[in-house]
Order: C-alpha cells, then sequence, then structure tokens
C-alpha cells in the first residue's frame, strides 16, 4: 500500500497555476474525462454492455477495430 501525499486546495491552486498554458490544458482534459466516466449513464451505459456480453454477444478483434476507426473519423468531423 502506498501512501498519497496530501494537498490542501489552496496548494492544489498554486500548484496548478505554476503550470504552463498547456498542461493546464491537459490537466482539464483528464479532469473532464475522470468526471465524465463517473456519471449515473456511463455507469448504465457499461452495465448495459457487459449484460449484453454475458448473454454472449460478442465481437471479433477486426469488428472492434473497424468501429474504432469508424468512431474516430466519425469525430474527427
Amino acid at each position: 500500500m502506498s501512501i498519497v501525499p496530501r494537498m490542501s486546495v489552496a496548494e492544489l491552486q498554486k500548484t496548478i497555476r505554476g503550470l504552463s498554458a498547456e498542461d493546464r490544458k491537459v490537466l482539464a482534459a483528464i479532469a473532464t474525462r475522470m468526471k465524465q466516466r463517473h456519471t449515473p449513464a456511463r455507469r448504465r451505459k457499461l452495465t448495459a454492455a457487459m449484460r449484453a456480453m454475458d448473454a454472449g454477444e460478442k465481437f471479433t478483434w477486426d469488428e472492434v477495430k473497424q468501429a474504432r476507426a469508424e468512431r474516430r473519423k466519425a469525430s474527427d468531423g
């Protein structure tokens, strides 16, 4: 078990202010992704996907790669 150092909110804010604009942008993106991962809607979607897999709905690796490529292409606009 590792010990995680604790920071006060003021210390954290000071540390963030000391980051470059690019690093703050990356940190904001990470925080947004973490927040989205823990939403009730995401948990419901994940639960539904797990139930479908347990029921036998599986995909080949090629199908997964194709779906990811299509999703990436759609998000790139």
